[in-house]
């Protein structure tokens, strides 16, 4: 795929990882967390999901690492989120071998949970050139940004 972010201007994909601070309750509810994803996949990056989202509550309750890890398989690979309920953190992944628009998912993902703060980090995934013939490489399609 051509990849603005890609010092080759090339790319497999595309992952963008947020760090979500002082975030509201939904991270603390599972439904939320799957409403989130249903949005972020249709309105957002325009992503077939594919399967359910899966929620799991994991740590044990009072601990820093109690709170959700929630899994989304999508058509172009996948979104993946741990949650701390102790400090309202979020840690959310999104990869995708189609073209997304990564200040969206921000945007949306900070408004969704009501961070207070957010860092992101975007990660062009790459290919070997010597491995990958040119006939080959992958194409990725063009998604309007919101």
């Amino acid at each position: 795929m051509n990849c603005r972010y890609s010092p080759t201007g090339q790319a497999w994909g595309l992952l963008v990882s947020l760090d979500l601070f002082g975030c509201n309750d939904k991270i603390k509810d599972g439904k939320a967390l799957n409403d989130y994803v249903v949005e972020l996949c249709d309105d957002v990056i325009h992503m077939k999901r594919y399967g359910p989202c899966y929620t799991e509550l994991f740590g044990e309750k009072g601990t820093p690492l109690a709170g959700y890890s929630m899994f989304q398989f999508i058509e172009t690979s996948c979104i993946s989120g741990h949650f701390s309920e102790s400090d309202n953190s979020a840690y959310i992944d999104v990869f995708s071998c189609a073209d997304f628009e990564p200040e969206a998912v921000k945007k949306f993902t900070m408004e969704y949970f009501g961070a207070k703060g957010c860092n992101m980090t975007v990660t062009p995934r790459m290919y070997d050139e010597s491995v990958r013939p040119a006939e080959i490489k992958p194409v990725m399609k063009k998604v309007k940004a919101e």
